[in-house]
């Protein structure tokens, strides 16, 4: 078991740790991150993404019940967290949604994939891959809805949800991070293999996405200035803790066999993405909290992390 919690955890602080290294000795610098960033997103997980679907038993993609714990520990933790935000801290509508964001959208790219890869193997992208798809789905459209409804000048009367949702929808299917992977499920479920010629370079990219994430992820720490409080304490308590415990709970409730709920409790207990503290500056709103959270999450999250690891082996 200690092999297993450093071969899974250690490769996580060494590359985060290189980033960071980078961003102090002046050999990169913040908003490199932000380049590295979009490699990533745009090219090296979705094509990771693809060839794990792809390679991935149809029988498991079908998995309707796995399907569905995810939904419910993502929407579940985020819901939870809007009704706190509303009525607990009296937060408006627009700042609710963002700390909902930060306490409900997992880094399943830059931390989750990683530990998958190195606990379950191939198979273990599955996971990411529907995540994905729930917080493209469904968890960013509803987040950018309810920021629209808070921005002051709004006309809530011309505001139409259905529309928004669509329009949404749309810009996700456009994502690569959603079509390119979803096109690996598709070829899966047909039964189709792409030649060598083809599948190699698209494995060569895909690799590179763990390391490279990683990477970014420490850059971007670099020169931040956490500060732990209420807000603080209580999104990462929602995400480390609360998020894979519904996640185990759930699971357990659909009977999901031991590789999936090995799945769904990494994905819970994986902390809060990057992009939630995108959606922070980009809204100008609860960006303190946010980036805290989100830097202190990841810090607690290697400790977090390799718990669940020993509980669920």
């Amino acid at each position: 078991m200690p092999s297993l919690l450093l071969q899974s955890l250690f490769p996580l602080v060494f590359i985060m740790l290189l980033g960071w290294l980078s961003g102090k000795l002046g050999y990169t610098h913040r908003k490199d991150a932000t380049v590295l960033a979009t490699v990533v997103i745009r090219f090296a997980l979705p094509f990771h993404l693809f060839i794990g679907a792809l390679n991935t038993n149809p029988d498991k993609i079908k998995n309707f019940s796995f399907m569905a714990v995810l939904v419910i520990g993502l929407m579940g933790s985020y819901l939870l967290t809007l009704i706190l935000s509303r009525y607990v801290f009296r937060h408006d509508i627009k700042t609710s949604a963002i700390q909902s964001l930060v306490c409900a959208f997992p880094d399943m790219a830059y931390f989750g994939a990683p530990v998958l890869s190195v606990l379950i193997g191939p198979e273990g992208f599955l996971g990411v891959l529907i995540g994905n798809l729930v917080t493209s789905v469904l968890m960013i459209p509803l987040t950018i809805i309810l920021i629209r409804m808070g921005d002051k000048g709004t006309d809530l009367e011309t505001l139409h949800p259905g529309k928004l949702i669509m329009q949404n929808l749309l810009r996700a299917v456009r994502n690569p991070i959603v079509w390119i992977p979803v096109s690996g499920v598709v070829l899966s479920l047909a039964g189709v293999q792409l030649p060598h010629l083809l599948s190699s370079p698209i494995e060569m990219v895909g690799k590179i996405a763990g390391g490279l994430s990683l990477f970014a992820l420490g850059l971007l720490f670099y020169g931040e200035r956490p500060s732990l409080n209420i807000q603080t304490f209580t999104n990462i308590s929602i995400k480390n803790l609360i998020q894979p415990a519904m996640m185990a709970v759930a699971g357990l409730t659909f009977g999901l066999s031991h590789t999936l709920m090995q799945q769904v409790v990494i994905i819970g207990a994986t902390p809060s993405a990057i992009a939630a503290g995108m959606f922070a500056l980009r809204s100008d709103t609860y960006i303190e909290s946010a980036s805290s959270s989100i830097l202190i999450g990841t810090a607690i999250g290697v400790l977090t992390e390799g718990v669940m690891i020993y509980l669920i082996s």
